[in-house]
């Protein structure tokens, strides 16, 4: 393992762009993102960089990119963006309600929350390290619901929301009712936790999470789950507990059939994010009026049915 970290040190920096660029992610962006409509990504706890599995849509020139993160020091690459797609930022935390709110600042930041962390004796033996979380210092905050962060950004652009927020992320999304009401929300793909009692006080859980977005005509797509961090005494090949995962969810095909093509062709998009080949291909070939306008924004869709059909062969 050593000896390939080596290799790939050695490698030059312009060979491995080259390389990555003839990726299969990277070839199907060149087919179709230039030719994407006018869509809405949040990206809530947005700290250091962007995720690279959005590439598609951070490809895009016509993509609204919003980084939702408070601290503003995390935001920093924000300067040097070099994505086609149109960023701004938001400082602000997001909350259900909105309003003053007390930020639990963990000993290690990047555990903050708008919940205490609290560790149930069930969970004792399981957290070695509580200098990760301890001591925590209490700060009181202004947050606006998710609804007041997309305020001036297009209305009628279909919407993806990523959410990385330490146990908010449902009640942000309960909090943004409204917009899932206007079927304004194409895609969300949120951390979750998947303890029976979540150290981080009152989390949405996974199963939650799950009853939620069924309701509101969404289905669950992906699911990667997340162990628990071993320990300094386990073996590094020694299974340990789930913890959590980051769960996709998209919009209902019968449910974006009612809506304008825009929506099922930035459904198309999100499927692409997801590496879900099979059934892009398949919304693809089915749905006319998406290719149509694929076609008539430049896409050259012929190439990219091919490129999708090998790959899911």
């Amino acid at each position: 393992m050593s000896v390939m970290r080596t290799v790939r040190r050695l490698i030059p920096a312009f060979l491995k762009r080259a390389l990555k660029q003839r990726t299969l992610p990277y070839r199907v962006s060149e087919l179709v993102s230039s030719a994407l409509p006018e869509v809405v990504c949040v990206d809530v706890g947005a700290s250091f960089y962007p995720h690279v599995k959005w590439l598609t849509l951070l490809n895009a020139p016509h993509t609204r990119w919003l980084a939702v993160e408070p601290n503003q020091e995390n935001l920093a690459y924000l300067k040097a963006w070099s994505w086609p797609s149109q960023v701004s930022a938001c400082t602000t935390g997001l909350s259900r309600e909105g309003g003053t709110q007390t930020l639990y600042i963990t000993n290690v930041d990047t555990g903050s929350s708008l919940l205490p962390p609290e560790i149930p004796a069930s969970m004792t033996h399981r957290v070695p390290h509580l200098d990760y979380f301890f001591p925590v210092t209490e700060r009181r905050i202004e947050t606006i619901t998710l609804m007041q962060a997309i305020e001036g950004l297009p209305a009628n652009a279909p919407t993806f929301v990523k959410l990385d927020t330490q146990g908010t992320e449902l009640s942000i999304l309960q909090g943004a009712q409204p917009v899932f009401d206007a079927r304004r929300i194409v895609g969300v793909e949120m951390e979750s936790t998947m303890l029976a009692q979540p150290i981080m006080k009152g989390s949405g859980k996974f199963w939650q999470a799950c009853e939620y977005m069924e309701a509101q005509g969404f289905e669950l797509l992906h699911v990667k789950p997340i162990q628990a961090t071993k320990s300094g005494r386990s073996k590094a090949d020694l299974n340990t507990y789930l913890n959590e995962c980051d769960a996709v969810f998209a919009l209902r095909q019968d449910v974006t059939e009612m809506l304008a093509v825009e929506f099922r062709v930035a459904l198309f998009a999100f499927y692409l994010t997801n590496l879900l080949f099979e059934e892009a291909l398949s919304l693809l070939e089915r749905d006319h009026q998406i290719k149509t306008f694929l076609q008539q924004r430049g896409a050259r869709v012929g190439d990219l049915i091919a490129l999708l059909r090998s790959s899911t062969r």
